[in-house]
């Protein structure tokens, strides 16, 4: 699993806290993912926690990249 920063884990487990409670994600091999499951992935970081949080780091890395060429 990749190298994530602790204060990531925490920061994301938060975020995921805020969103309404009908949060539901495909990911393609993992199948219907629901919010409380999310929450329970990030907490155990598993395979999945581990990609959910790539996922979100990639997001924010092409986000930063794409406001730095406005």
């Amino acid at each position: 699993m990749s190298e994530i920063p602790e204060e990531f884990w925490e920061i994301l487990k938060e975020r995921f806290k805020r969103m309404p409670e009908n949060l539901r994600l495909v990911i393609g091999g993992y199948g219907n993912l629901d919010k409380k499951t999310i929450l329970e992935h990030l907490e155990k970081r598993d395979e999945i926690g581990d990609l959910l949080a790539r996922i979100e780091l990639n997001y924010l890395r092409l986000f930063k990249q794409e406001v730095e060429s406005l």
